[in-house]
């Protein structure tokens, strides 16, 4: 096993048991203590860890942001069934904003089907995925969020900002019933807040795991959205 895929299994068992030993961590994943430690400190440096006596804990703090590539995989089964719900509210011929989320990337493949459509992303892995499925996309550009893979800033703003969109489809790190749809990056909230304003339509995608989460950053209201996709 490599060390990212070691790291990002390290942070999947946290995000189930929350607080962890040293010794415990080098049990299930089969590789010594000392190579769990120079994991926990490069993690700690990242701010994904805290380490404490013996062991290490999750740390989430108002703007902690977990990188894509820990993102991806999560809840895979309930995105797939976010992503084909979503697809439903598709037309031939529509213009559609996707944010770079790892909930929206999996609509991807349900797009396929349309004719017609042209798709604007602020994610490079997203428009990459598009181009290999033969769907017409643009790529905002701007500067890049390396641990989010998304372009965020005033150039993708003044991108968005151009383009009328017939629905947006987007994520954030959670929601409340009634009040507000919240994210932990600020960058990141700003995009989804352009593509919102120049939308159409946009429908919410999340998983029950993000209900009742409030994060630091409003993106907008619950109510101002179409419509909310979960599983």
């Amino acid at each position: 096993m490599f060390n990212i895929e070691r790291q990002e299994e390290i942070i999947k068992i946290l995000e189930k048991r929350k607080r962890i030993t040293v010794n415990k961590l080098s049990e299930l994943l089969y590789v010594s203590p000392p190579t769990i430690r120079r994991d926990l400190t490069y993690l700690e440096n990242e701010g994904k860890v805290k380490r404490t006596h013996g062991g290490v804990v999750l740390r989430k703090t108002a703007e902690s942001e977990i990188p894509l590539m820990f993102r991806e995989d999560q809840n895979s089964k309930s995105k797939q069934i976010i992503a084909s719900k979503a697809a439903e509210h598709i037309n031939n011929g529509d213009v559609i904003f996707l944010d770079a989320s790892s909930t929206v990337a999996h609509i991807v493949p349900y797009l396929k089907k349309f004719n017609d459509i042209i798709v604007i992303t602020n994610s490079p892995k997203t428009s990459i995925n598009l181009g290999e499925a033969n769907v017409k996309n643009y790529c905002t550009g701007g500067l890049l969020l390396a641990h989010s893979v998304a372009y965020v800033g005033s150039e993708t703003e003044k991108f968005i900002s151009s383009i009328n969109a017939d629905v947006f489809f987007f994520s954030s790190r959670g929601y409340t019933e009634g009040g507000y749809i919240t994210d932990s990056s600020i960058d990141e909230s700003l995009v989804k807040k352009a593509m919102l304003k120049n939308s159409g339509q946009a429908f919410y995608l999340c998983d029950s795991s993000k209900k009742d989460a409030k994060y630091m950053y409003n993106i907008c209201s619950v109510k101002d959205v179409t419509g909310i996709i979960s599983e």
